[in-house]
């Protein structure tokens, strides 16, 4: 028989490799959570520039419907109704995630102060999009831009048959037809838009969030410091290519409704400068939201990146160079890189979204 062949004995003047020092769940600072407050201004100056300097009272004139309007407005209701279904699926699915990340990898505390700043985010947004009290500066219905009277007389057509007798909508209709159907269910969407934003934003700041029980005077709580940052690292990626998904499936959301009763209009001069106004102010919604991308993707990075630095020097110190070398923060000269790249195409993705949407057409009736 043969044996096995006895593990060499340790040496005692081994130096052992430095492990992972254990770490609790992640602790967000409060302080960090003040860059839910950019987003917000960005908002509210965003509304209060179309409500100030914008016109919220258009009135379409001329307004004389096309020969197959019943067919064109039918075409409108289905594409609004799967650029619907298509956002309501990535917001749950991204409401999920976050909430998934919240509650396994933070602190009671963390959650806490986390779940504060989102209330305040979603009761902003809905200011805006639902609520629309009258003390809001400029208060007004986005579908006012466009010219109201057009969606109630273009979309007042189509019928609903939950607003025929015996249907669920039959009370609250008031002989709106479609145009009933598309406020019934983008007040309800912007509910779950809110959430989505708010989790997006809140998800990018947590990752600033330190892990508890470190002690980072202990040189071997070095590697877990490390692989503390790099998830942080992949972590602000992660929510931002999940901002640029979730605000360019709303800019579809959006203009599959702004464009939906211009297609019904029978004068093609007419029609053709309705279009040119959903065109332009597509093109400052996309614009909004990219510096809406911006307000909360640029602070964390930019604090990421000063906590590389600082923790480069310290592993330096320490004669731990390696560990530094593998992370990079925020870094304009990696600008031709291909994570650079995608993160570009992830800040502009809703101006490429409103200016691609600007030059197709939604109906192909017209």
């Amino acid at each position: 028989m043969t044996q096995e062949n006895a593990p060499p004995p340790l040496d005692s003047d081994a130096v052992p490799l430095p492990r992972p020092v254990t770490a609790g769940k992640l602790q967000i600072a409060p302080r960090y959570l003040l860059i839910l407050l950019l987003p917000v201004a960005v908002l509210t100056a965003s509304e209060y520039l179309l409500g100030t300097f914008g016109d919220t009272s258009l009135q379409v004139q001329g307004i004389e419907l096309a020969p197959m309007a019943p067919l064109i407005e039918l075409d409108g209701r289905y594409k609004f109704l799967a650029a619907l279904f298509l956002f309501v699926a990535v917001t749950i699915t991204l409401i999920a995630m976050f909430s998934f990340e919240l509650y396994a990898r933070h602190t009671k505390k963390s959650i806490c102060y986390t779940l504060v700043g989102i209330v305040g985010v979603i009761m902003v947004t809905l200011s805006f999009s639902t609520f629309e009290p009258d003390w809001m500066p400029a208060s007004f219905e986005s579908q006012a831009l466009l010219g109201e009277n057009l969606f109630r007389t273009a979309l007042g057509i189509g019928n609903l048959p939950g607003c025929d007798p015996g249907g669920a909508l039959t009370g609250p209709c008031e002989n709106m037809g479609a145009y009933f159907a598309m406020k019934y269910l983008l007040d309800r969407v912007n509910i779950l838009t809110s959430l989505a934003a708010a989790a997006i934003i809140a998800g990018m700041v947590l990752s600033l969030a330190d892990p508890v029980g470190i002690d980072r005077s202990n040189k071997n709580a070095l590697i877990s410091e490390a692989t503390a940052l790099q998830n942080a690292q992949e972590s602000t990626q992660r929510y931002l290519y999940c901002a640029g998904v979730l605000l360019t499936t709303g800019m579809v959301l959006v203009l599959s409704w702004m464009k939906w009763p211009g297609a019904l209009i029978a004068d093609p001069i007419l029609r053709n400068a309705h279009d040119s106004v959903v065109s332009s102010l597509s093109m400052f919604r996309g614009v909004t939201y990219t510096v809406l991308i911006l307000s909360f993707y640029m602070p964390v990075s930019l604090i990421l990146k000063v906590r590389i630095e600082r923790f480069k020097q310290a592993s330096e110190a320490v004669g731990e160079t390696k560990l530094g070398s593998t992370l990079e923060g925020f870094d304009i000269r990696r600008i031709a890189s291909m994570e650079a790249f995608k993160s570009i195409l992830a800040i502009a993705s809703p101006i490429l979204a409103s200016a691609i949407g600007s030059f197709v057409d939604l109906s192909v009736f017209q």
